[in-house]
């Protein structure tokens, strides 16, 4: 195996291993955060919304109690750092910033976290990881960033299974409605192609040939 082969290989086991501790570290802060809250994301979101009447303000305070369970010292929290730099899964085109805008932080580790809300107070967040920081390349959909969301029964799940998409970017204020949630390298036009790419990563499975596997084959 060449060198520059050897190279990609340990850059795709290393960007596995950062979305495989993201996630389940997604999964125990949404544990601790239930315990803490007596209450689930989605419901501290809607109380949030109901106190500031406004989507926007509701996400960012959401984002601010989400952020506190992370190390750090509370000082790197910003909305919208990088976020207008994001690109699409293959890299053709630049992802609408309304889609990570709504509220976001910076742990001390540098990982990125973007909010964006739902339409409604009874709609759910999407929580969007650069999991291995918005200083490190690509930035850039299904590779680096991936999109979960808290649901109504306390659970954290990957954007993209196929039986259940509809529900997962049910209430997005950008997904559903301009522009689609998709998963694929056979399309390059789409500007959100690969916020629907957590679900594939996290069972490491090629979405454009379920033969394969995500980490090795899918991602460049």
């Amino acid at each position: 195996m060449t060198m520059p082969a050897l190279i990609a290989n340990h850059r795709k086991t290393v960007l596995k291993t950062q979305f495989k501790k993201a996630y389940s570290e997604l999964q125990q802060v949404n544990q601790n955060f239930i315990k803490d809250y007596d209450m689930n994301i989605c419901e501290y979101n809607w109380q949030m919304w109901d106190e500031t009447k406004s989507g926007y303000a509701s996400s960012k305070a959401t984002s601010d109690a989400f952020i506190e369970y992370y190390t750090g010292d509370g000082t790197s929290k910003s909305q919208i750092l990088g976020s207008n730099q994001i690109k699409n899964l293959t890299g053709t085109k630049t992802v609408p910033q309304t889609l990570f805008d709504d509220g976001g932080a910076v742990d001390i580790q540098k990982r990125t976290f973007y909010f964006e809300y739902g339409v409604s107070n009874s709609k759910c967040p999407i929580i969007s990881v650069d999991v291995n920081g918005y200083y490190k390349r690509p930035n850039q959909l299904g590779v680096d960033i991936f999109s979960f969301r808290p649901t109504k029964d306390g659970k954290i799940i990957p954007i993209g299974n196929p039986q259940t998409i509809n529900d997962q970017i049910n209430g997005s204020a950008v997904l559903g409605n301009n522009h689609s949630c998709t998963c694929t390298k056979k399309e390059t036009d789409s500007i959100t192609n690969g916020v629907c790419c957590a679900y594939w990563a996290s069972i490491d499975i090629n979405p454009d040939d379920n033969s394969k596997a995500y980490w090795k084959s899918f991602i460049q």
